[in-house]
């Protein structure tokens, strides 16, 4: 049985938070057995010299997201990896006009990777008062949540012993 392809995609390694966060979601994902792909529009960036032989660097040398769409859906065509998983925003909308090209099957997965602060200071209008009365109501929750919840590390192996047989792109992925 073949090893599933998951791509992640980013415009470069800059080295912020998003990037931190997209580097080692691979790692960890190349840990568990899976193939990973590190599509980069630009493979510049600080973080660029610690991606390890485990995960493979696809550079689209584009000048910016938003030009990336073509060389992304010709990437997707080519190596059809199970699932996208994007973020920032402009890769995000890149990604997402990507998937809709003639010939893309690959599931799309965007994330936003944002501090509440920025949301809050950026925010206008209701939005602005709304938010802060949401994260009071949330936020105790959410932290007994994840106190009493299993770590990432303990359900890898079980989510990927899961997802190994699943046809989570539409088609049978391990033929």
């Amino acid at each position: 049985m073949s090893r599933p392809l998951v791509a992640l995609f980013m415009p470069t390694l800059d080295g912020g938070g998003a990037e931190r966060v997209m580097l080692n979601l691979a790692v960890g994902l190349a840990e568990t057995g899976c193939s990973v792909d590190l599509v980069l529009v630009r493979a510049t960036g600080a973080l660029r010299d610690t991606v390890p032989a485990t995960v493979r660097i696809v550079e689209l040398k584009a000048s910016r997201a938003l030009t990336s769409v073509w060389p992304l859906a010709r990437y997707l065509k080519r190596e059809r990896p199970l699932v996208l998983l994007s973020a920032l925003d402009h890769a995000n909308l890149a990604a997402m006009a990507a998937s809709r090209m003639p010939g893309v099957r690959t599931r799309i997965v965007i994330s936003i990777h944002t501090t509440l602060g920025h949301y809050i200071r950026d925010a206008h209008g209701w939005w602005a008062k709304t938010i802060p009365r949401v994260v009071a109501r949330c936020h105790g929750l959410a932290d007994a949540m994840a106190a009493s919840a299993p770590t990432f590390t303990l359900l890898a192996p079980t989510i990927n012993a899961i997802l190994a047989e699943c046809d989570l792109a539409g088609y049978i992925t391990n033929s």
